[in-house]
């Protein structure tokens, strides 16, 4: 089953690097993935439906997809939710919070609409910090834990999945989102194969103008997947304390949809 993850949904402009447009996906990429998931079949799911389903057992239907985005980029609310409610699907928006209400951001009224529009609410934490390497307690429970309350007291609903801000993170890092109260959590690692163990460790497909066409995406790793399907799927967290787990090089301040970097929001520890 994909999870798939976009960031700025945005048509191209002349000043953009080369950096910058490997996060973009334009509306018209969008909008012709999801005709293209329309089409065969696929039915939009939640983060809490795919909790539900490897917990407790409920039903999904016959070809799920789990469509997220992050950063709260303005263009996802402007350009994503109208395309989203065009052909039927929901989605999971990851809000990094200090940036809402800026340039190029959503407003705190617009993550409420997505709220409103029934659309989940994620958290990807206070400041986008590599999570990892904050070394005091106190620091990392703000990110995730004050993060998580800061959403709440906004759209007064609980908040229950978490993305890794740069698809990082270790054993303390999953210990904190824990006991956040969090029921799932998704990094950028990829791949389209899930249990109950992996709901901190959930991996997905990130989807941009410089990524290989979604048709292509999904069976190369559903192709992968079914040929290991005889071998137990390890649990990545302990193996991956230190790995990247994601594309490297994003900078979520630099890709503003002006075009020109922005300031990078400072990490309080590291």
């Amino acid at each position: 089953m994909p999870i798939l993850v976009y960031h700025a949904i945005r048509p191209y402009i002349q000043s953009d690097t080369a950096g910058v447009r490997r996060y973009i996906a334009t509306p018209a990429t969008l909008e012709a993935e999801l005709s293209w998931l329309k089409t065969n079949g696929f039915t939009s799911i939640t983060f809490d439906d795919l909790t539900r389903h490897l917990t407790h057992g409920d039903a999904l239907p016959p070809k799920p997809v789990i469509l997220s985005f992050d950063d709260d980029w303005e263009g996802q609310y402007s350009y994503g939710l109208p395309l989203l409610k065009k052909y039927g699907f929901t989605a999971t928006f990851y809000v990094w919070v200090v940036v809402v209400g800026r340039k190029h951001h959503m407003t705190w009224d617009e993550v409420k609409a997505l709220d409103e529009a029934v659309m989940q609410v994620g958290c990807h934490t206070l400041t986008h910090p590599y999570l990892q390497r904050i070394r005091d307690d106190e620091s990392l429970q703000r990110e995730i834990l004050g993060s998580k309350q800061t959403i709440e007291r906004h759209i007064g609903k609980p908040i229950t999945s978490f993305a890794y801000p740069f698809g990082q993170y270790n054993e303390r890092v999953v210990s904190f989102v824990r006991e956040a109260g969090f029921t799932s959590a998704r990094s950028t690692w990829p791949g389209v194969v899930y249990s109950s163990d992996g709901l901190f460790s959930l991996t997905s497909l990130i989807r941009t103008e410089a990524t290989q066409s979604l048709e292509d995406a999904l069976t190369t790793y559903v192709d992968e997947a079914s040929t290991r399907a005889s071998a137990e799927t390890p649990t990545r967290v302990a193996a991956e304390t230190s790995a990247v787990l994601g594309l490297p090089g994003y900078d979520p301040a630099a890709l503003s949809s002006a075009g020109t970097p922005t300031a990078t929001v400072e990490d309080p520890v590291r």
